[in-house]
């Protein structure tokens, strides 16, 4: 578990409320950095959250970001997939489509280390939530944007990990 979600409640007031203003500023400045890039504020804290949902260490954590940019690329090969059929099948397409998406993302948890399906589903679902095309430069946009918060999700866990060690 990640230092953000552990002890809190054990945590004398100050230390918890120094923390949650070193968590805030993090997260104030990866988002004017997003803005100022250009990029999805909205996919960057997905990827924030795909970074420090699970994983015991960092290395878990960076695989949670891969299958977030993986499920990006799902979810828009998924957007061609429904735009292929729903001429022949109509509405159907949609469910026919997201189901063999569902049923993909599930039996990826016999991976070994990419095997945190939520991190697909923030994933599909910052792709489905962008409204842009199914285009590589549409994953390449957002999984950047879920770059930059994974990364703001790790300077948040160092600075809080620096404060503890006090």
């Amino acid at each position: 578990m990640s230092i953000t979600s552990t002890g809190t409640a054990r945590m004398p007031a100050i230390p918890f409320h120094s923390i949650t203003l070193v968590v805030a500023g993090v997260a104030a400045v990866v988002t004017f950095g997003t803005n100022w890039a250009m990029l999805s504020a909205p996919a960057m804290f997905l990827g924030w959250v795909a970074y420090g949902v699970t994983g015991e260490t960092v290395r878990h954590r960076y695989a949670n970001l891969a299958s977030y940019v993986a499920g990006l690329a799902f979810g828009a090969g998924t957007t061609l997939v429904i735009n292929r059929l729903q001429p022949s099948l109509g509405l159907a397409a949609t469910g026919i489509a997201i189901f063999a998406l569902v049923a993909i993302v599930m039996c990826l948890r016999a991976l070994p280390m990419f095997n945190y399906p939520p991190a697909y589903f923030l994933g599909i679902t910052s792709f489905f939530y962008s409204g842009h095309p199914p285009t590589v430069a549409t994953v390449i946009v957002l999984g950047t944007a879920g770059a930059v918060g994974a990364t703001g999700a790790a300077l948040s866990d160092y600075c809080q990990s620096r404060f503890l060690a006090r």
